[in-house]
């Protein structure tokens, strides 16, 4: 992401949105502002004011310092992580419990197949 916290956030906040498969007007119409002001914000136009930064963060089920940390990671990467843990969240308890499992099994796969590739 950008260097700068506006670019940050509003990278942030339209990775996130479009991770949870909503619009502008969906994210507009929960949060109580104007399509206008989304987009102002998803284009770096401004900072939200820090009751507006609280309710977006709630309403896209982040975490505040994900909104003030600097991050490198990539918006389309972004976008991902965000619809993960929107289906996440939907999940019973015993399924969440299956999904980390699965999660957990991917990664152990993808680790193991990255140092037998070092090794060839």
């Amino acid at each position: 992401m950008g260097g700068d916290l506006k670019t940050q956030v509003a990278a942030l906040i339209r990775a996130s949105r479009t991770g949870h498969g909503m619009t502008q007007e969906d994210l507009a119409d929960r949060a109580n502002l104007s399509v206008q002001s989304i987009s102002a914000l998803e284009n770096a136009k401004y900072l939200p004011s820090l009751d507006t930064l609280v309710d977006l963060v709630e309403i896209l089920g982040l975490d505040v310092t994900d909104v003030v940390s600097p991050s490198h990671v990539p918006e389309h990467r972004l976008a991902q992580e965000a619809k993960a843990k929107s289906l996440l969240r939907r999940l019973d308890d015993d399924l969440l419990l299956v999904a980390v499992r699965q999660i957990e099994a991917l990664v152990e796969h993808t680790e193991r197949a990255g140092k037998s590739r070092k090794r060839l």
